[in-house]
This record gives structure tokens, sequence and C-alpha cells, in this order.
């Protein structure tokens, strides 16, 4: 039996008991439908696992204190067992987290195993000419100008925030509308929407047409957004922009709110994003983090700051920018957990092509450090991956694309499945 599953019918008994009587039966059925519907998932992308994958490794290794991520596991106990409250996740990194596919899979499994609550942000990347997150539609109208975070520009950039986007415009007929359940499913829905972003003056605003009606939206300067509530449940919306003449409009983020108790999933990806990018050139990610308030921060971020010769890779700067992060969301979220993600053995790319990463086990080393120090978990992607030149045997089995530097679509899920796999032994394993 799969390692997740055998620890979610250990859970059940526990769950049930904390509860009256009388909601103990509606519970437990519940927590097997779930289950069932997670094993066949599971079993249809684990069923023969290749040699390749070291599942083995996959556990979360504590190096120094445990105390915060204990914490964290009675809050989502808390959850389940009452029903009442939020528990917040918030997950950092490059493309793999731009991808979407790998935190989607992470949100989705802990989504069946407690309760699915808000689904993050959202952004219409394609303004950006970049990848976007599939399981949502998102579409624009008017014209549009959206500066990649990692990309050398002339155009001005927007001031970014926790997504690592922004985009501008000066149209009048300017729009963002998105849905849900582009798959027809029943998934997600909101009874409110927050529009992140700012106008050039106060003549400059997002507004929204709900049938014959225009809401109107409450500012909250602390966060400096705009926040609708809608007057149905719904999971689509179309965001319009009053835009003057002589005025602009930069969109950063739009968070659907459902104001239902369970997990709130937040990801944050930019392509090619460093430590350096997050830090220096998000200049509003601090402030946009108290609408997350992360009760588990996943720091992902290390791939970037590795793609150098190992000559010039520093581990005592790449720690210290890591300091930084920590504090940042140390002031916002005092006793935020936190877990690292080690690199995978990489390629990076060089002037002549592809060359050998050589600074995976720099990386590893440097996290473990900082989860001593900081009394956080780390899941070795390093180690699952089997260390070093083992990329090319994940690309052969076909979890790894053929730059040796990303995962497939199968492979990004299979990440997700291992960790929340781990996070879930874990749990188990040190459940009082």
């Amino acid at each position: 039996m799969n390692r997740l599953l055998r620890h979610i019918l250990l859970a059940v008994p526990l769950l049930c008991l904390a509860l009256p009587a009388g909601a103990q039966e509606p519970l437990r059925d519940s927590l097997i439908l779930q289950r069932d519907s997670l094993e066949l998932l599971l079993d249809s992308l684990h069923a023969d696992l290749p040699a390749c994958v070291h599942a083995d490794q996959s556990v979360l290794i504590f190096p120094g204190s445990r105390m915060a991520q204990d914490a964290f596991y009675a809050k989502l106990d808390t959850l389940v067992a009452t029903g009442r409250g939020n528990v917040n996740i918030w997950h950092i990194g490059g493309s793999h987290v731009q991808a979407a596919y790998f935190p989607n899979q992470i949100r989705d499994n802990i989504d069946s195993l407690t309760l699915r609550g808000d689904r993050g942000f959202l952004f219409p990347m394609r303004l950006a000419a970049t990848n976007s997150d599939r399981s949502y539609r998102i579409r624009t109208t008017g014209e549009w100008v959206a500066p990649i975070l990692t990309r050398s520009t002339d155009v001005r950039r927007p001031r970014y925030g926790v997504t690592g986007f922004g985009a501008r415009t000066a149209s009048p007929d300017a729009s963002v509308s998105f849905h849900l359940n582009p798959d027809g499913s029943d998934l997600w829905s909101c009874e409110g929407l927050r529009v992140m972003g700012y106008g050039s003056s106060d003549r400059a605003y997002p507004y929204i047409i709900c049938l014959a009606d225009t809401l109107r939206f409450d500012f909250e300067p602390q966060t400096h957004s705009y926040l609708f509530y809608l007057p149905a449940p719904t999971d689509s919306a179309r965001v319009q922009f009053h835009v003057p003449e002589g005025e602009e409009f930069t969109l950063t983020g739009l968070q659907p709110i459902s104001w239902r108790p369970g997990v709130n999933y937040f990801a944050s990806g930019v392509n090619g994003a460093a430590l350096p990018s997050w830090l220096d050139r998000c200049e509003d990610l601090e402030r946009d983090l108290r609408l997350v308030r992360p009760d588990l921060a996943i720091f992902a971020v290390g791939i970037n700051d590795s793609a150098v010769s190992v000559k010039d890779f520093k581990p005592e700067r790449f720690k210290e920018n890591y300091r930084r992060l920590i504090a940042m969301v140390r002031r916002v979220s005092p006793d935020c957990a936190f877990i690292f993600v080690t690199n995978n053995d990489s390629y990076r790319y060089v002037r002549r092509g592809m060359s050998w990463n050589g600074n995976g086990e720099a990386v590893r080393q440097a996290m473990m450090e900082l989860a001593e120090e900081y009394g956080a978990g780390v899941w070795d992607l390093y180690a699952v991956m089997g260390g070093a030149h083992t990329v090319e045997e994940w690309r052969d089995a076909g979890l790894a694309k053929a730059d040796r530097l990303h995962f497939t679509d199968v492979g990004y899920k299979l990440l997700g499945d291992l960790f929340v796999d781990a996070l879930m032994a874990d749990k188990q394993k040190n459940s009082k």
C-alpha cells in the first residue's frame, strides 16, 4: 500500500475520536470517500515507479528544532476536527512553480485530506508572453504592457508583489475575466474578489458589473487592494477598469475569496526567478504577504541562484538572501513553519548550449544549515532524484524534459505526490 494512503487510513479513527459522537460518522464517511478517490489517483501514477525515483528518500528532514512544524500540524488537525478556520500555505520558486503542475498537485492532494479552501492568486500571464496555469482560464481585452520580472527590458517596470507579475493598461476598454472551473467541475467558487494593483491616481480603478448593477469596492490601504463582495457564489467574473485619458492602471493579481474554512494554497513562481529577483525587484512583496499570512512556507528558490559555475556560487551569499526572506515572512507571520526544497539535479544554460550544474550538493548543504538555524524542514529533492548526474535517468524515464532542467507534466505531478506523501508521513510519525 502506498505510504500516503496508509497514513490516511491511520488518521481516520484518530480524527473521528476528536469529535462529538454525532459528528463522527459523517466525518468518517467523508474521509473514506476522500481516501478512495486519492487511492485511484495514486494507483494510476505510482503503480510502477521507475528505478530512478528514490522514493525512500522522500522524507522531511529536521536538522534542528521541529516545533514550528508540529504547531502547523496541530493547526491542520484543529481545522479538520472542528471545520473552522483556515490554514495558509505559501509556495515560492521559479519555473518549477510557475509551471503550476507541482504546486497544484500538492494543493489538490492536501485538499483531498483536509478541507478545500481557496485556490490562491490568479494572473493573466499570457500578457507577459509566458506560460500559464492551465487549471483556470483567464482572458483580457484592451492593450496591456507586462514586462517580466526576470527579463532585461527598457520598458518601465511595475511595482511587483507576491505574484511576481504586473501588467499596465491605459485602455478605456481594458478588462480581465476568469473562470475557475474550465473543466466543468464545481471545485472552486468565490463570493468575493480582491483586485491587486494600483492606479496612477484615484481616478483609475477597477469595477465589476453584475447584471444591471455596478459593484462598489472597499479599498484596503494596508494592502493597497480593492475588495468586491459578489452577490452570489460564482466561479467566474469580469473585472473592468475605469481609466480616464492620461491615466493608467497596473494589475498585479486577482484573489478569488470564498470565506469558507479550509486550506488556502498560494503559489508564487516566475520563470528564472532567484532570491534577489524576489527580494530586490518585488518591492511590494512584504506588503502583499499580509494577504497570505502563511502558516507554512515552502521555499523552492535555488535552481536559478545556482545556475553559475561552481567557483561563482557563493553559499554564504545564498544563505544571507534566504535569511532576508525568512525575516520578511516572520514579520508578517511570526509563527510560520518553513520547508526547504533542495534543487533537482540539472543542467544550466550557457552560451553554447547546456552544461551540468555542479552546485546541487552545495545548495543542499546550505539549505540543511539554514534548516538547523531556523528550525525548518528539508524535502531533499536532490536525493529523491539520486544525487549528481541522475537527471538523464529522469529524462529517459519521461519525468524530465530534454533540457535536463525542467520536469515533464507527469514528473511535476509525481513530485507533488511524493512531497505530500513525505508531509503526511512526518505528520503521522510525530502526532501526539
